[in-house]
């Protein structure tokens, strides 16, 4: 009883397999085969997240290299065939867009990022330069501290005295030093 099940699933999976649908282009020559490819590879496919129409594999990239054997069999030029292509699926196709006012963000504001985050680079680092040297200065004030604190210690245990001489000899060492 148990055998039936799987057997039922086996051929289902055997099945489903055997559906799978393989592309077979017969181009007229070998040109027209490689610029397929490069067109192709050019050509964004609409569904599909940042893949070219030769590597996805939606019913929309399907269509579209439906379309781009028909163009390139019938002589089309590649601007020809990216005009096509663009008029029938629209703009957001091509990988490359032209430079135009709608456009030139893309092809401006990369560069300009870049030079803006070497330009902070730059003043982040000349900034940590003038930063150390007052840094060295507090350094220098937290030693002469230490060393305040040090002979402070050492005048307690020398001479033992009341809190409030203490107090007195501490303040009017500060006096001295400012």
């Amino acid at each position: 009883m148990a055998k039936r099940p799987l057997i039922l699933l086996l051929l289902l999976l055997v099945f489903s397999a055997s559906q799978a649908a393989i592309e077979v282009y017969d181009f007229s020559s070998e040109n027209n085969r490689l610029r397929f490819q490069q067109l192709g590879g050019e050509l964004r496919c609409p569904k599909c997240e940042n893949q070219s129409i030769v590597d996805s594999n939606s019913p929309s990239a399907f269509d579209m290299r439906q379309e781009l054997f028909r163009t390139l069999e019938e002589g089309y030029t590649d601007e020809q065939v990216f005009d096509y292509m663009k008029a029938r699926f629209g703009e957001f196709i091509m990988y490359r867009p032209p430079v135009r006012s709608d456009t030139w963000l893309l092809w401006f504001m990369p560069p300009l990022l870049v030079l803006a985050g070497l330009l902070l680079v730059f003043f982040l680092a000349r900034s940590r330069k003038t930063g150390t040297s007052t840094t060295v200065v507090n350094e220098t004030s937290t030693s002469e501290r230490q060393l305040r604190l040090q002979q402070i210690l050492e005048l307690e245990q020398q001479q033992p005295k009341s809190n409030n001489a203490i107090q007195k000899n501490f303040i009017q060492n500060n006096k001295e030093s400012s």
